[in-house]
């Protein structure tokens, strides 16, 4: 039996046993599609396969896999075996006429939305970059509060993500020690290495990505980034006002950002950035009264203006 996380909208369509049910199905998928879901449709779906569950989703809002009865995930049926509009407990919707289409599309969609509010929400601090303009580790710098870079970052991200991680290579403080810890992808250069390795770490979640030398970084920041995941959009890279450019590194990378994070890596694409030259990536513009959120620090001189002290 194939199996996947319960918020994955994966369907397995029944075997229409005639043409009525043929035609039953696609006026299901009629009225779905009209409601602006996208849905893309695949035949069978051998364990092979189960690994590019995802590259389909990437662009579609459901995924119905015909020809897979052992799919353990929600299953769409036409069978008039059970009884009318129905809907299990395991999420298998029942489309027996005309009459139920509209009450099982909306059941479908209910599911939809279900399927979205419970996705599993990491989050990840990255480090280990060179420093080579500040001369030393910036996770490690002290923030006024007594706490360094890394640990006050952490603490800002927990209350908004089930799992919390640190990116990347390098000494981390002893407060820290069981706090668990990713690679960066061989390789690779730059936060992609770490970007990428979080999203091979955990697949079916979705990511709060932030650089470990925000020293502003406030809660109130991160509640509005993640209000701005909204429509079809797989990534949310903000847009500075103060330069105009896109923030890869304080970012929400939706579970089904993982394939064209691999594609851009693939193509030998080494910045983060290069992410939003695609539709699928929101870059709203951040409010001027959070922007310090997204402020880095790499030069030394500049630590005194932007609040954190010496290690």
């Amino acid at each position: 039996m194939l199996t996947f996380p319960d918020h994955l909208p994966v369907l397995a369509l029944s075997p229409a046993e005639n043409y009525q049910q043929a035609e039953l199905i696609g006026k299901l998928l009629g009225i779905l599609e009209a409601d602006g879901i996208v849905v893309s449709r695949i035949e069978n779906l051998s364990s092979a396969k189960a690994r590019g569950v995802i590259t389909h989703l990437t662009r579609a809002d459901l995924l119905l896999v015909s020809g897979a009865p052992t799919l353990r995930s929600s299953i769409l049926l036409s069978s008039p075996t059970r009884s009318s509009g129905s809907q299990t407990t395991n999420s298998s919707f029942m489309c027996q006429s005309r009459m139920d289409l509209h009450s099982c599309a909306a059941a479908i969609k209910r599911w939809l939305d279900h399927c979205e509010s419970t996705v599993p929400q990491a989050g990840a601090v990255l480090i280990g970059g060179k420093s080579s303009r500040m001369g030393r580790p910036k996770h490690l710098i002290h923030h006024p509060s007594g706490e360094t870079w890394l640990e006050r970052s952490l603490t800002t991200l927990r209350p908004f993500v089930d799992e919390l991680f640190i990116s990347g290579a390098g000494e981390i403080p002893p407060v820290l020690r069981d706090t668990p810890r990713v690679d960066d992808l061989p390789g690779v250069q730059g936060p992609l290495a770490g970007i990428g390795a979080l999203i091979r770490k955990r697949p079916f979640s979705s990511w709060l990505v932030l650089a470990c030398d925000l020293p502003k970084l406030q809660a109130p920041a991160i509640a509005w980034l993640l209000n701005q995941r909204t429509g079809r959009y797989r990534a949310i890279i903000a847009k500075n006002p103060s330069t105009g450019r896109s923030e890869p590194l304080l970012a929400w990378y939706d579970y089904r950002s993982g394939p064209l994070i691999e594609n851009l890596i693939a193509s030998g694409g080494s910045r983060a950035r290069e992410l939003v030259d695609n539709e699928l990536t929101s870059q709203p513009w951040i409010p001027d009264d959070l922007a310090a959120s997204w402020q880095n620090v790499n030069y030394p001189e500049e630590l005194g203006s932007r609040g954190p002290s010496g290690p």
